[in-house]
């Protein structure tokens, strides 16, 4: 074989390998993407003894979930509201678990010790002991709402009227961010980027960063946005109180309905996730009843 006629044949050998590479490139390039279709489906209810129950809180140490009962009228001081605890299965363990509370909603725990707003008091409670040891004021009808504890025990609680959100550390209150803008903070969750947050009124969830503590939307439409929950996936489930439960993908901030239970008069207010059994927990305020959903994550190409 002639020099000419190697060159010749390397050429075309060189020359197919160069087009399959091309073609195995474009192939990954085209491949088209898993797109996620979650969905929910009711596994129990409990019993209709949970009076106006607002918010919803899963404790992993111990597996009870604690649900705070505003019993009757969300802002007034009458104090008949309570906390009840309930089992995994739904059934109803302690109805009053600890009393004499007004308007209780959303709670957190850090260091066996229960975090409960209550209109304008931050309320601590010793959990083993079933007793109150602190109530922190804040003054001027803040008409608190939402909480969320840092890993650090930083905890941060919204004003749904003072549209800020209040701090307390140490023992010491103080304002962490204001939102001029704001028409009625709800829905908070301490992540390590910043605080997400819904604002009820306006339908918008967003993120206050670490950085400037300023107020950036990330969605809209999520209306009147109350709890929520950050999936092992890095998305979200963000509740609407009359009834609606929304998928948020945090890629690129799209939503999707997964639920819609309001033309049943079946209420969604600050929800709750147990992760190791995909479970949402919904709190149905004048429904009366926490009801849990298993959460479906399917997939499609």
């Amino acid at each position: 074989m002639s020099l000419k006629h190697l060159f010749l044949l390397t050429c075309i050998a060189l020359s197919i390998i160069a087009c399959n590479k091309k073609k195995d490139t474009k192939k990954l390039v085209n491949a088209p993407e898993k797109v996620i279709k979650p969905s929910l489906e009711l596994i129990w209810e409990t019993d209709t003894l949970l009076t106006t129950c607002e918010s919803v809180l899963y404790d992993e140490a111990s597996k009870t979930i604690y649900v705070a009962n505003v019993n009757s009228k969300p802002w007034e001081k009458d104090g008949n509201g309570f906390i009840s605890t309930i089992n995994t299965k739904g059934e109803i363990t302690e109805l009053k678990w600890v009393e004499g509370l007004s308007a209780p909603k959303g709670m957190g725990i850090y260091n066996g010790k229960l975090y409960v707003n209550d209109i304008d008091d931050l309320v601590e409670i010793d959990i083993q002991n079933r007793k109150i040891l602190n109530k922190y004021t804040v003054e001027d009808n803040p008409q608190l709402n939402d909480l969320t504890i840092s890993p650090q025990g930083v905890v941060y609680f919204s004003g749904s009227n003072s549209n800020k959100i209040h701090k307390l550390e140490n023992g010491v209150l103080s304002v962490e961010a204001s939102n001029s803008n704001g028409q009625r903070l709800n829905g908070l969750l301490w992540q390590k980027e910043g605080i997400y947050y819904a604002d009820f009124k306006a339908s918008i969830f967003g993120l206050v960063s670490n950085e400037d503590h300023a107020f950036n939307k990330l969605t809209e439409g999520i209306n009147t946005g109350d709890g929520i929950v950050r999936l092992e996936n890095g998305d979200f489930i963000v509740s609407g109180w009359e009834g609606q439960l929304f998928y948020v993908n945090a890629k690129d901030w799209s939503k999707a309905l997964l639920l819609d239970t309001s033309e049943q008069s079946i209420y969604a207010a600050d929800i709750d996730y147990i992760p190791e059994t995909q479970t949402l927990l919904v709190p149905t305020f004048f429904h009366n009843t926490v009801m849990a959903y298993k959460l479906n994550m399917g997939s499609s190409n």
